[in-house]
């Protein structure tokens, strides 16, 4: 993908969210970690700073074997916002050991959404990672979804060996960027017709 292909992608992606949710980033001598930001066209990334003395080579795992996912736009879908499509619904296929292959299979969430196959709202991708321990953070490196749509990778961050405090903090941060956007769906609300009637049945007609 060239430059401008890329940066096109990347204003795409920050017109529908991307700058709420935190990037990881590496140059030659540092590692940036942080929200993406435009400002007269011309693209930068807000550091927190938080991994400013950290080798860039620590990270290379997130790079190579991370992938957990994408994040991606596209107008096929109901939501207004970006679409988080997981292992299987992307053009390249994970490199994958078989333990790190079963937990991308087993991951799933209480209403029967499984990581590996996921197709959902960026906010649902991430809370259903967060809540199986993986620590999610997009890559400026660019993917193809089966599909044929072009969007960003998703990577675990807790494939870097970093020390349990920092995780920590990092969890932290990852969960606080997405808090904001917290909706319960009328469908995604279980209830038996027993229970709708003991809550709701003083208020029908």
């Amino acid at each position: 993908m060239i430059a401008k292909e890329f940066k096109s992608l990347l204003e795409n992606l920050y017109n529908y969210g991307l700058c709420n949710y935190l990037i990881l980033h590496k140059s030659n001598n540092h590692i940036y970690f942080g929200n993406l930001l435009f400002d007269k066209g011309n693209m930068s990334i807000h550091d927190t700073g938080l991994l400013k003395d950290l080798s860039p080579k620590l990270f290379a795992p997130v790079w190579n074997d991370g992938l957990i996912g994408m994040v991606s736009q596209t107008d096929k879908y109901k939501w207004d916002s970006l679409t988080f499509y997981g292992t299987e619904e992307c053009d390249v296929p994970p490199n994958l050991g078989a333990t790190r292959n079963t937990a991308l299979a087993s991951a799933e969430n209480e209403y029967g959404d499984n990581l590996i196959n996921f197709t959902g709202t960026i906010y649902r991708g991430f809370k259903l990672m967060l809540e199986n321990s993986f620590l999610p953070v997009v890559l400026l490196k660019p993917i193809k979804s089966k599909s044929g749509e072009m969007g960003l990778v998703i990577a675990d961050l807790r494939t870097a060996p970093l020390k349990i405090d920092l995780l920590i903090t990092l969890n932290y941060m990852v969960v606080k960027s997405i808090e904001k956007f917290k909706v319960l769906n009328v469908d995604d609300v279980k209830m038996t017709d027993e229970e709708f009637a003991k809550h709701f049945g003083t208020y029908l007609p």
